[in-house]
């Protein structure tokens, strides 16, 4: 399997991604895909910094994502997919790429987002391309950590 979780993580890689969720899903390859931040040679610098010995990090733009994928580039590899928003994943998944399931991870209470828990809150258009993904019949879950218990997601 190459692609083992997708996650909507607005803070991309931190702590809890590189030493939670990687030696939870023994990721081999951290994959941000973001089209703004595959431009940035500093931030991209300052995150390839946290990748924990032993597993690689590709920060690239969605286009070159699903070029790579098509290509077969991560077929020998556990890949974990972060992104900012719901629309990148679904970008994703229409151009043919894998994903077993999607996790809301934190998605910050701000430019008119309603709280669902916590840590996600969603505007329409992001609960509008949730559906969308969950109609591909992909599931999505919000779960904070690997030892939380999964929470369904339940689009409107």
């Amino acid at each position: 399997m190459t692609v083992v979780l997708a996650r909507v993580d607005q803070r991309l890689i931190h702590g809890i991604i590189v030493n939670q969720w990687g030696q939870a899903l023994d990721v081999k390859r951290y994959m941000v895909i973001d089209d703004a931040i595959s431009q940035n040679e500093s931030i991209k610098a300052g995150m390839r910094m946290s990748k924990p010995a032993g597993t690689g990090m590709s920060i690239i733009d969605t286009e070159k994502a699903i070029t790579n994928f098509k290509a077969g580039k991560y077929d020998a590899q556990r890949v974990f997919i972060l992104v900012k928003e719901p629309k990148t994943l679904l970008k994703l998944i229409n151009a043919g790429v894998g994903i077993p399931k999607v996790d809301l991870g934190i998605i910050f209470n701000e430019d008119g987002r309603e709280p669902i828990t916590k840590f996600v809150a969603l505007n329409d258009e992001e609960r509008a391309d949730i559906g969308m993904i969950q109609q591909k019949d992909v599931p999505v879950v919000i779960q904070y950590i690997p030892g939380d218990p999964e929470q369904p997601f339940k689009a409107r």
